[in-house]
């Protein structure tokens, strides 16, 4: 990774740049599709708070091997974004910013959303839950520590291929958002931000309360900063 930010860095002058609100966006490849990148990241300028969207410097579009090697898409570190460029649709692509940019939140705000251990405590007891579940289908659960918030590539290799994503989605109804959202603690709270502002926000204040309480504190204040 860090060989992809010296190289990005250094060629960042001759690659193509847009700024759309606080957005800055570099290309190292365009999209593979007709993608309206600029209508998706206008809507997100118009429904985020400034605070949050000028936590990102920058946004990286464009093939990265280190995505294929770890089989994921879009990534957040030291204030910028790495998108692919490879996107179904804008719906896609506005998932995927949205969701990298809850981590930067995190980054920033962790002391407030973690400090009363509320989210922390709720998301291990759902994790035991699970733990139960899985038990009473006869996986063995046993080589994992489903205490543990981190995130754990074989704990994740275990839900994704052992179990399925499809199946614990079924399993996980009203404990968690999605599949993704048990493998650690940072994608819990990253995808209860996703919902509270792109998704259904109902779901979320039943599913995930105390994200949805603790989103509610963070966006409140946002505005009585802007009103300084």
């Amino acid at each position: 990774m860090s060989n992809l930010k010296t190289y990005l860095k250094n060629k960042a002058d001759s690659l193509p740049f847009k700024r759309i609100g606080n957005f800055n966006i570099i290309f190292k490849n365009s999209f593979d599709k007709d993608i309206d990148y600029k209508a998706v990241l206008q809507n997100l300028n118009r429904i985020l708070p400034n605070g949050y969207t000028e936590l990102i410097d920058v946004i990286y579009v464009g093939k990265f091997n280190y995505f294929e090697e770890n089989d994921f898409n879009a990534l957040y570190k030291d204030g910028a974004m790495y998108i692919s460029n490879v996107q179904d649709d804008e719906r896609d692509l506005e998932d995927d910013v949205v969701h990298e940019l809850a981590h930067a939140v995190e980054e920033k705000y962790g002391y407030i959303i973690y400090e009363d251990q509320q989210i922390k405590n709720n998301f291990l007891s759902k994790r035991a839950t699970l733990k139960r579940i899985l038990d009473s289908y006869d996986y063995n659960t046993a080589p994992y520590d489903f205490q543990e918030v981190e995130y754990n590539k074989k704990f994740d290799d275990f839900l994704y291929k052992e179990v399925g994503y499809d199946k614990l989605t079924m399993l996980t109804i009203n404990l968690f958002l999605n599949s993704y959202s048990i493998t650690s603690l940072r994608e819990y709270f990253a995808t209860g931000f996703e919902e509270y502002y792109i998704g259904k926000i109902i779901d979320l204040k039943q599913v995930c309360p105390y994200v949805y309480d603790k989103l509610q504190n963070l966006e409140y204040m946002q505005e009585k900063e802007n009103e300084l």
